[in-house]
């Protein structure tokens, strides 16, 4: 009789392992999403960008592996080519420029992997499921405004400008241009690309401060380029230039309300991050998406600064 109730026992010990070991998949529930998220990470604003995908895909229980191309358009096509190869749900994409990056989306297309194009454009002949940023263009026009008011629209200007042949390069000069047909009296003196470096503004303002004493605007892709502009006119003395940036930075809202910068348009790429991150989850789950979820890109002057707090 002992025998028998310790048969039983171990007979029920046995039977309920099973039924835990059976009921434990279940439990796990659906598979891991994992989001490949391709883009630079070469200044504080795409930083923030990282910044919001990451905490948007723990919110949402997925896995991001964020990829870093440097600008460098070859760089990011063997990236994708790694994403395929590690079989990712999705791609979020910030393409290093528009027309370098078309065979890389077509690849992720013939391997079924959604794509979420953020903050840039990419070129004609590919398929993406959604597009979702900041209006680069509106953004560049916005600021552009901003500069032809603040120099009463006429005077001397000299723009510049980000990584030559990228999408927001190409979108902000379009803009300035667009704008400055309204504006006859505007002359754009010179166009100078900055690439991302500080020093190299700092450096071009003191000459141009020499060739164009008569200078009226600046107008900067990005602000902290803007606010080297503003250090290196301050310290030769021209506080009277106008300097428009873009993005929206604390630093650059902290100089705005201390009338160091004249303005700037406030860029969100945290949000555009978890944007990115929540449009590739609804594809994954076979959502219906529209084609292009735009992120408002106001404009921020000493007027309106207290009402807004810088994202990176």
């Amino acid at each position: 009789m002992i025998r028998l109730n310790r048969f039983c026992l171990v007979l029920m010990f046995v039977i309920s392992l099973c039924a835990f070991s059976c009921s434990k998949p279940q439990a796990s529930g659906k598979k891991e999403i994992h989001i490949g998220f391709a883009m630079t990470l070469n200044d504080p604003y795409w930083q923030n960008m990282q910044i919001g995908a990451r905490d948007e895909a723990t919110k949402l229980g997925a896995t991001v592996t964020i990829l870093n191309a440097e600008e460098d358009v070859q760089k990011q096509a063997q990236q994708i080519n790694d994403l395929i190869a590690q079989g990712v749900d999705a791609v979020c994409l910030v393409p290093m420029k528009p027309d370098g990056l078309v065979n890389s989306v077509r690849a992720l297309n013939a391997a079924k992997i959604p794509v979420i194009i953020v903050n840039r454009q990419i070129g004609d002949g590919c398929d993406y499921v959604a597009y979702t940023g900041t209006d680069t263009y509106a953004g560049g026009v916005t600021s552009a405004k901003i500069l032809m008011t603040a120099i009463g629209g006429k005077g001397q200007i000299v723009e510049f400008q980000q990584v030559l042949g990228t999408g927001p390069q190409i979108a902000r000069s379009k803009a300035l241009a667009d704008v400055m047909k309204d504006y006859p009296d505007v002359k754009l003196v010179e166009q100078i690309p900055h690439e991302g470096n500080d020093a190299k503004v700092v450096a071009a303002v003191g000459t141009l401060l020499s060739k164009y004493p008569d200078l009226k605007g600046i107008y900067v892709h990005g602000d902290p380029q803007a606010l080297a502009a503003s250090q290196a006119c301050i310290a030769a003395g021209r506080k009277d230039i106008a300097i428009v940036g873009m993005g929206g930075s604390v630093r650059a809202i902290d100089a705005i309300k201390a009338g160091t910068l004249t303005g700037t348009s406030y860029q969100q790429p945290e949000e555009e991050g978890r944007s990115g991150i929540r449009l590739a989850i609804k594809a994954i789950n076979g959502e219906k998406l529209e084609k292009s979820y735009p992120i408002a890109c106001p404009p921020i002057t000493h007027d309106n600064a207290d009402q807004f707090h810088g994202q990176f």
